[in-house]
C-alpha cells in the first residue's frame, strides 16, 4: 500500500462528511438538492478542464466511464432523498454498507481475493455504524422507503467505486471526473424534470449549502476518493468512508445544534478500530528464492492495493 495516499484519503473523507449537514440546511426538494450538487460540481470541473486543456478519455474507456457516472447519479438520487424520509443516522448507516458490496464484487470484478482480515475489519466497521444508528430505525412506511433508498445508494456507490478502480490506473483523473460528474448531473436533472419536481431552492440562502456541497464533498471529497483508487484497493477506500457517520455526527452537533447521543462514542471507537485494523502494515512471506515484495504486501498486489496502482 502506498502510505502517502492515506492522508489525502483522510482529508477526502473529512470533507465528504460535510454532505449530510449541508443537505439538511438546504430548503429545496431532495432530488433537486442532488441534481444541483452534481450540476454545480460538473460545471466547475468542466470549466477548469476547458481552461487547462486536460487530456480527454481514451475512446475504449468512455462507455465504462459513462456507466460510472450513471452509478454516481443514482447514488445521489437515492441517498439524498432518503435523508428526508428516514433519520439521518439510519440513512448514513445503510448507505455506508457499500464496502460490503465492494468486497463481494472484488474477486470477480477486480481479481482481488477476500482475506480474513478484510472480513474482520468490515464486520467491526459495520458494527460501529450500526451502533451509531442506535434505535433510530423506524418501522413506519415512510422510514422504510427511506431505508430502501439509502441501501440502493450503497449498491450504486459500490458500482461506481468498482468501475473507478478498474479505470483509474489507465485514464487521466480530470477527464474521468469531468465525464462522470457530467453524466451524473445530466441524469439527476432529467429526473427532476421528468418527475415534475421543483428544481429551485425555496430561498436564495439555500444556494450557499448547495455550492458548499458541490465544491467540498463533491469536487474535493469525491475527487480525492477517485485519486486514491489509483493507489489503494477499492474496498479499502470505501471502508474509509465508514468514518463519515462519526464525523457527520460532530458536524450536526456543531452546525445544527444536534447533540450526538452517547451511543456515538462506542460506535466511533469501533469504526476507528476497523480502520486501524485494515491500514496496519502487514508482512507476507517471500516466495522461495525471492526477496520480500514491496512494502510488505503479498505479491501481485495482495488485498490492499490494486494491481494498476
Amino acid at each position: 500500500m502506498k502510505r502517502s495516499a492515506v492522508w489525502p484519503l483522510a482529508l477526502g473523507v473529512l470533507v465528504i462528511s460535510w454532505g449530510s449537514p449541508l443537505a439538511r440546511l438546504t430548503a429545496a426538494a431532495p432530488l433537486a438538492v442532488a441534481a444541483w450538487r452534481m450540476t454545480l460540481a460538473a460545471a466547475a470541473l468542466l470549466s477548469f478542464r476547458a481552461f487547462t486543456g486536460a487530456p480527454l478519455l481514451p475512446p475504449r474507456h468512455r462507455a465504462a466511464t459513462v456507466l460510472a457516472g450513471v452509478f454516481l447519479g443514482l447514488h445521489f438520487g437515492t441517498w439524498i432523498p432518503s435523508l428526508w424520509l428516514t433519520t439521518v443516522s439510519a440513512s448514513v448507516v445503510l448507505v455506508t454498507t457499500a464496502p460490503l458490496f465492494v468486497l463481494l464484487a472484488s474477486p470477480r470484478c477486480l481479481g482481488v481475493p477476500i482475506t480474513a482480515r478484510n472480513v474482520a475489519s468490515l464486520v467491526v466497521a459495520v458494527s460501529g455504524v450500526a451502533v451509531i444508528a442506535g434505535g433510530d430505525f423506524s418501522l413506519s412506511p415512510r422510514a422504510f422507503a427511506g431505508d430502501v433508498l439509502a441501501l440502493a445508494g450503497a449498491v450504486c456507490m459500490a458500482g461506481y467505486l468498482v468501475i473507478g478502480k478498474r479505470l483509474r490506473g489507465e485514464v487521466p483523473l480530470g477527464g474521468y471526473l469531468g465525464t462522470v460528474y457530467g453524466v451524473a448531473a445530466t441524469i439527476l436533472m432529467l429526473a427532476v424534470v421528468l418527475g415534475g419536481v421543483s428544481p429551485w431552492p425555496e430561498n436564495r440562502i439555500s444556494w450557499l449549502p448547495l455550492l458548499g456541497m458541490a465544491l467540498g464533498p463533491t469536487l474535493v471529497g469525491h475527487s480525492t476518493l477517485n485519486w486514491a483508487l489509483a493507489h489503494l484497493q477499492a474496498y479499502q477506500v470505501n471502508l474509509s468512508v465508514l468514518l463519515e457517520p462519526v464525523l457527520a455526527s460532530f458536524w450536526a452537533w456543531l452546525v445544527l445544534a444536534e447533540v450526538p447521543p452517547l451511543h456515538v462514542l462506542p460506535g466511533a471507537a469501533l469504526v476507528l478500530a476497523a480502520l486501524v485494523l485494515e491500514f496496519l502494515p502487514r508482512r507476507a512471506p517471500a516466495p522461495a528464492g525471492e526477496g520480500q515484495s514491496g512494502e510488505g504486501e503479498p505479491p501481485g498486489g495482495g488485498s490492499l492495493t490494486g494491481r494498476r496502482g
